[in-house]
């Protein structure tokens, strides 16, 4: 009968400390992990609606909050299906915001017609709801492809 006991009390001391170290590590995750959610809008491969995406990103960015968002939105979905906003391949030149003004440069790579990305025109239209549906502040954007000035999106 002690025996049964004692190795009970084993049991619950083990899933005790398993249990304290489990709430531990779940408030540090909690409290320490700074990132913030931003809504990812991709059109679907299949049936030309849209696929709605959320994802959280980390707020201690080298490039900033902003840039970062534009990087994850030009890499694509996460999601089976979709395409890619613009061809692969196309990168942020530079980006930076003056006021409520955002001037964008991209890539001449954007130029390439690939069967995977949508049309540029959709695409660029795609690129301003995204970035004025995270972004509120931003009430123009001023584009450029290669150092050229493309289109004002208001």
């Amino acid at each position: 009968m002690k025996q049964l006991v004692k190795k009970d009390l084993k049991h619950i001391i083990v899933l005790a400390v398993l249990l304290f170290a489990f709430l531990i590590s779940l408030l540090i995750y909690i409290f320490k992990t700074e990132s913030y959610s931003r809504v990812f809008v991709f059109p679907s491969a299949d049936t030309g609606s849209y696929i709605v995406e959320r994802r959280n990103l980390s707020e201690e960015s080298v490039q900033g909050e902003l840039q970062l968002f534009i990087d994850e939105l030009l890499l694509g979905s996460t999601v089976e299906r979709t395409k890619m906003i613009f061809s692969s391949g196309t990168k942020v030149v530079s980006c930076f915001q003056r006021g409520n003004v955002l001037y964008l440069d991209l890539s001449e790579d954007l130029l390439v017609i690939d069967d995977s990305s949508y049309p540029i025109e959709k695409g660029i239209e795609l690129l301003k709801l995204n970035i004025k549906r995270n972004f509120s502040d931003i009430e123009t954007i001023e584009l450029f492809i290669g150092k050229k000035f493309v289109a004002s999106l208001k």
